[in-house]
């Protein structure tokens, strides 16, 4: 039964998802959503935006009001940025030819919102660092990311992008009850989590951010790995965990954790 709910909640949930990036949480909007429609909020934060498909598409739903994006990474945050800025992004990439050659040479000359788009979503797990897919256009999806952008695009006037740190942004919104969070960290509680690799911004105090989500006075979620130190912090914070299944990119099974104040509706 639980399941159903779960799917049936997906359905109601496009997904708004216009860059691969590592850790992305499409598998996670439909309990996202489930979340905040039973703890509403005006606005959302995600502190650690990435490519910020669940705030992109919890607007897009309706469940949220206004969203913020803050993201480290320059990179990635010029992307997000770009999808608001630029009229012609969509346009631009609908009439992109997916050749070796057209991806190397603007990789090669040009440092742009574009090129960081091609490439991410021509390279492994959308990593600016490592080399391009031998199947170049395997995830090119033009149809599906021309569609996104131009969904970004109209709710433009809804969305702040910042190019910024989480741990300066947050507490900005923490004393405001309309202000909710969802925060997604690089996973890096554990030494030997994956995420001192995947990320170019992988460190993090997570201890310093479990303190700011206790004095958060809107609603929140946070995800985290399943290590021991996060289940101690969340214990020593009184905080709800849940083990919530998951497919890795590589398709294998593991638990991440869903944390939150609120026991109800996970």
């Amino acid at each position: 039964m639980k399941n159903s709910k779960i799917r049936s909640a997906s359905s109601a949930i496009l997904p708004i998802h216009v860059f691969p990036y590592p850790g992305s949480k499409r598998w996670l909007l439909p309990r996202a959503a489930k979340f905040f429609r039973a703890h509403e909020c005006q606005t959302l934060i995600e502190p650690f935006a990435g490519s910020g498909v669940v705030g992109l598409s919890l607007l897009n739903a309706g469940i949220i009001k206004k969203l913020v994006l803050v993201e480290k990474y320059h990179k990635t945050a010029s992307v997000l940025q770009a999808m608001l800025d630029d009229p012609e992004l969509a346009d631009r990439y609908a009439a992109f030819e997916c050749t070796r050659t057209n991806v190397e040479n603007l990789i090669r000359n040009e440092e742009s919102a574009f090129r960081y788009l091609v490439h991410a979503r021509c390279c492994y797990r959308g990593r600016f660092d490592l080399s391009l897919d031998p199947q170049l256009d395997a995830h090119f999806c033009r149809e599906k990311v021309v569609a996104s952008i131009r969904r970004v695009h109209a709710m433009r006037d809804a969305i702040v992008v910042i190019n910024g740190d989480a741990f300066v942004e947050m507490p900005k919104y923490a004393a405001d009850r309309n202000v909710g969070c969802f925060a997604d960290p690089p996973y890096t509680a554990d030494p030997r989590s994956r995420g001192h690799q995947l990320y170019r911004h992988h460190r993090l105090n997570h201890q310093k951010l479990f303190s700011l989500l206790a004095g958060w006075h809107g609603p929140w979620l946070l995800t985290e790995d399943n290590s021991r130190m996060v289940r101690r912090l969340a214990l020593c914070y009184r905080f709800h965990c849940k083990r919530v299944p998951m497919r890795t990119a590589l398709n294998k099974k593991k638990k991440e954790l869903m944390i939150s104040r609120r026991r109800r509706v996970f």
